[in-house]
């Protein structure tokens, strides 16, 4: 097994490891150690029953079941595995996690991390792009560092794109299933202690406590700078890749940049973090 840095931020490729195969423990301890240090791990060329792929997430923690998900997002068979592939309604595509955001943190126990298998893809496009949200926080000024500790936002799954164009019963639907929480904007990451920004443009509009309009700058600078440039990293998919990321300290996107009539389909587990936030109120 050996590495090989994809991104001076983040991300690196593991070679050598056939991951239908059981991990030993000192393989396991490497390979925890890895993802922490590069927070996104890549290995290719992989080939995976949906089993093997929850045997091998199950290995970093407990997985989530996703019973907050829409019955279609879900796996006939598995409800540890969420199949992440492009739909289409009202006659026009919709695809998934188009914005910048971080794995469940729309509820009070914000995803540890992902795993996606990759089974299909366009021929170009349908990258998913990552940033690294520690090296955002690390470069804030001292004074705004000191600013954001005290803060918390709104997280509010609805605040997407994606539901720029539905129906109100739609919208208070996804409410019912993840009612929107606070979150702080700097948490520190429980096993390296290190901060990072925790907001993102999919899920957070508004900071607790403030109005709107005293919100709006504010958030939307957070946004744009946790993800820089120079904070990411660019998975280019091929069939047979696993990727995991931390979700602790990175914030993703996926791209639409594919044609309509093309297919893209993965294979998600989500491994369960620790709580955290708190639920939201309309007088917070």
């Amino acid at each position: 097994m050996r590495t090989v840095r994809l991104a001076n931020a983040l991300g690196a490729e593991v070679k050598g490891l056939d991951l239908s195969r059981p991990l030993g423990e000192a393989q396991q301890a490497e390979l925890r150690q890895l993802w922490l240090e590069h927070l996104v791990l890549v290995f290719r060329g992989q080939s995976l029953t949906p089993q093997q792929l929850i045997d091998f997430s199950r290995r970093f923690g407990e997985l989530e079941t996703h019973d907050n998900y829409q019955s279609e997002l879900r796996h006939l068979d598995h409800p540890e595995l969420l199949v992440v592939r492009t739909t289409r309604l009202n006659g026009r595509r919709v695809a998934f996690g188009q914005q910048w955001h971080s794995d469940l943190s729309y509820t009070l126990r914000p995803s540890m991390g992902s795993c996606l298998y990759c089974l299909t893809m366009p021929v170009v496009g349908g990258d998913t792009l990552f940033a690294n949200t520690i090296m955002a926080y690390e470069a804030l000024s001292p004074m705004m560092r000191s600013v954001v500790e005290q803060l918390e936002a709104f997280h509010d799954i609805t605040n997407g794109r994606t539901f720029s164009e539905v129906s109100a019963e739609h919208i208070e639907a996804a409410r019912r299933r993840n009612p929107p929480v606070i979150q702080p904007i700097v948490r520190t990451h429980p096993e390296t202690g290190r901060k990072s920004l925790f907001v993102s443009e999919w899920m957070c509009n508004r900071i607790a406590g403030m109005t709107a309009e005293e919100s709006r700058d504010l958030v939307r600078f957070l946004c744009a700078h946790s993800v820089r440039e120079e904070f990411t990293f660019r998975q280019r998919w091929r069939p047979g890749d696993v990727l995991m990321w931390d979700n602790r300290a990175t914030v993703h996107m996926a791209l639409a940049d594919y044609p309509d009539d093309a297919e893209r389909e993965l294979l998600r587990t989500s491994i369960k973090g620790h709580p955290e936030g708190r639920p939201w109120a309309a007088t917070a």
